[in-house]
């Protein structure tokens, strides 16, 4: 175990520190908070638009076996089990004058332009085996450009300020604005499908969140600072590992978002909802993907917003027990409806909306209040280490969720279209298998999440008396004790 005498916090401004005191004021601007709801939109932006076209994209526009975008997705993230904690270590391992994290955010600005755009590029009249290799060389180098910078990015919060308060609230704003940024691209779908060839829709859309969100990244490069952190740089990677192995609530918070990783299949599935499930006379399958987007989102977008309301009244634990049962019940009784009337589930669907809501914003503050658990445990906050883990997990849900709809084509009998952007007709058992997507499955998912939940218990009296202890400590390492 780590002895705390080792910790040395990295202050630029050490007399507005003192004056302030740790864990009362405030320290984030008010353009510094903006400049990381840019980020966020940046960045929710770039995977909403990959969580949910990329896989319709590939199928659909440039016509690669389903099979192969599985296996690609396997591969992927078993890569990124080694990547992504590679990443924190580096990340903890760094010291430079712009500090730790955001030397990465100012390169990987310019990285995500690059690849996003790449990985849309409308080939379609390559050979399928020159598209197949050329998608899995694309994605796998957008993805290690995204780690590169979403690790630094979320990581940079957790050091910008010691009020944990001020902490809890940074993320919860960050995930809020970002959740809006995700919903973005199915506006821009709409719009671009009104001037755009349907080969193209998908590339015009890459340039312009590439462009957002490379701008976006540099203005928080710009803008923020790093005024709390630890010096691990000459601490051994073994000792990272096996003290961010400690951390037991963040463990247990991301255990609980994989198991929830069902949820992830809402976001790929839509389209082919859209296009294979609802048909709304006279509007094309962007439009009724708005509609749902909108049936969804509208509780999703509620469920953002209550979210630390509740959490801050009722604590984590609590919070997360009701969004994992409202989302199980909720999902589940959509789909026996919709087997009767596709808009009896609707209502439902909104319900459930409200769970995604909640498991979109409780991980990032749950993982950054970790972070004074592990203080306490080892005597260091491993900032780098303990997000890229939960960008891993993020990651990983995504890989559930294309992963999960590639099995299911398979399983469902999906019929592939001989043609770019011209829709097969399916059989009523695939368009019930592919309903079951964006409801019961990812219902099943919530109510598995309460698993690791019950275990969880770094709230109440016993956190209250961890913070406590973590004060005194702090308070005589700062006056050399």
């Amino acid at each position: 175990m780590f002895s705390t005498n080792i910790i040395f916090y990295k202050i630029k401004n050490k007399d507005e520190l003192a004056k302030k005191g740790e864990n009362m004021e405030k320290y984030i601007s008010k353009k510094e908070k903006a400049s990381y709801g840019f980020a966020a939109v940046g960045s929710y932006m770039v995977a909403g638009i990959t969580q949910s076209y990329l896989m319709y994209f590939f199928t659909d526009i440039l016509i690669i076996p389903s099979a192969f975008v599985m296996m690609l997705m396997i591969v992927a993230r078993v890569w990124d089990a080694l990547n992504d904690p590679m990443m924190g270590v580096i990340v903890d391992r760094t010291s430079t004058k712009y500090g730790k994290m955001r030397p990465y955010v100012l390169i990987g600005s310019f990285l995500m332009l690059v690849t996003t755009i790449v990985l849309f590029m409308p080939l379609t009249g390559a050979p399928t085996m020159f598209k197949m290799i050329f998608a899995a060389v694309s994605y796998i180098i957008f993805g290690m450009a995204y780690t590169l910078t979403d690790v630094p990015a979320m990581g940079l919060m957790s050091v910008a300020t010691p009020n944990s308060d001020e902490r809890a609230s940074l993320l919860s704003f960050y995930v809020t604005v970002g959740s809006v940024g995700s919903l973005l691209p199915v506006g821009l779908l709409t719009i671009f499908q009104s001037f755009i060839p349907e080969k193209y829709v998908y590339f015009a859309m890459s340039i312009f969140v590439g462009i957002i969100t490379s701008a976006a990244y540099l203005t928080l490069f710009k803008n923020s600072k790093e005024r709390f952190s630890t010096h691990t740089e000459k601490i051994a990677v073994r000792d990272m590992i096996k003290a961010a192995g400690k951390n037991k609530p963040m463990m247990l918070v991301l255990l609980m978002s994989m198991t929830a990783s069902p949820r992830y299949l809402i976001m790929p599935a839509a389209l082919y909802i859209a296009t294979y499930v609802i048909n709304i006379p006279g509007l094309n399958s962007g439009t009724v993907l708005l509609l749902l987007y909108l049936v969804v989102g509208s509780g999703m977008f509620a469920g953002i917003l209550l979210t630390p309301v509740i959490y801050k009244k009722l604590g984590y634990k609590t919070t997360c027990v009701i969004a994992a049962v409202t989302g199980g019940v909720s999902l589940t009784a959509a789909f026996l409806l919709g087997k009767i009337n596709i808009y009896f589930a609707l209502p439902f669907m909104t319900i459930g909306g409200l769970s995604l809501g909640s498991y979109n914003v409780l991980p990032y503050p749950m993982v950054g209040d970790s972070l004074d658990y592990l203080e306490w445990k080892t005597g260091e906050r491993m900032e780098g280490v303990c997000f890229s883990l939960n960008s891993f997990v993020t990651k990983f849900n995504n890989a559930v969720g294309f992963i999960g709809l590639s099995a299911a084509l398979t399983l469902f009998h999906f019929i592939e279209p001989s043609a770019a952007g011209v829709p097969a007709v399916q059989s009523a058992s695939t368009v019930t298998g592919l309903f079951s997507l964006v409801t019961v499955i990812p219902g099943i998912g919530f109510l598995l999440s309460l698993i690791p939940i019950c275990f969880y218990d770094f709230s109440g009296v016993k956190k209250g008396k961890i913070l406590s202890e973590l004060a005194v400590k702090r308070k005589a390492i700062k006056n050399g004790v």
